[in-house]
């Protein structure tokens, strides 16, 4: 049966699972979820009627992978390539992706909740292939849409933690940096320096080439600041993604739009 992947090209979750099945070598299709409008398909297939449901999702010979990390873990037990999980190194790993999950959440919050009123980012979360001249007439979708996904997810019962947890976050990652590692757990790749250096696109994007900018572009997801606080940090991402990433995924198919009836 064929493999799918349903993600957000722009999305540091979805790229933490691209990353992990190219790494192996996982033949994949690649399907573009449409935030709110595709939830339908994703309830359907994480057999979850209520409650929050997000990409990515692996569908795989029938079996469903529902987060980043066990895609990551399932690629590792299916493909090829040096592992992302060494023997003995599972739950180092393991604390890393707690800690690049909360760089997500809190960098995504940042932005996100900075972001909500302003109608260009609101226009930019708009599903790929809106006519142009369709867009002003779209705005007030445009800005619920944006203002469900900050309530999706609850954004705005931790608004006033969200910076300071961040800030926090980067210094200490910094500090584990400053011994001029290149790699976080056993001095070889693995998922840590993936799940990590995907974080930091709240922080500042990673280059294009890699992947696509969100809403209100580098400007809206640049925390300038921080940049500028913690240069080691982004240089050390740049470093893997240059050493580790390929620009395109080897083996997955060309990523097509998910169909908007969900």
């Amino acid at each position: 049966m064929l493999t799918r992947l349903y993600h957000l090209p722009i999305s540091p979750w979805s790229e933490k699972a691209r990353w992990a099945l190219d790494h192996h070598r996982v033949a994949y299709e690649a399907v573009e979820h449409v935030p709110l409008v595709g939830d339908l398909r994703l309830r359907w297939l994480l057999r979850k009627p209520t409650g929050r449901v997000s990409v990515p999702v692996l569908e795989d010979g029938g079996d469903i992978y529902g987060d980043s990390f066990q895609i990551a873990r399932h690629a590792e037990a299916i493909g090829a390539g040096r592992p992302l999980f060494p023997a003995g190194h599972e739950a180092e790993i393991a604390a890393w992706n707690l800690l690049s999950e909360q760089l997500l959440v809190t960098g995504r919050g940042v932005m996100l909740l900075g972001q909500i009123e302003d109608a260009q980012t609101a226009l930019d979360a708009l599903p790929p292939g809106v006519p142009e001249a369709l867009k002003p007439v779209l705005a007030p979708l445009a800005r619920r849409a944006l203002s469900a996904f900050v309530d999706k997810y609850r954004m705005r019962d931790a608004a006033a933690s969200h910076r300071p947890v961040l800030d926090q976050t980067m210094a200490a990652f910094a500090k584990v940096l400053a011994d001029g590692r290149r790699y976080l757990v056993g001095g070889a790749f693995t998922y840590a320096d993936i799940t990590m250096a995907a974080s930091l696109q709240g922080v500042s994007p990673v280059d294009e080439r890699y992947m696509p900018v969100g809403p209100g572009g580098r400007e809206a997801w640049t925390r300038p600041e921080l940049v500028a606080r913690h240069p080691e940090v982004l240089a050390w991402r740049d470093a893997v993604y240059a050493t580790h990433r390929p620009t395109h995924g080897p083996t997955h198919r060309p990523t097509h739009q998910q169909p908007h009836a969900g």
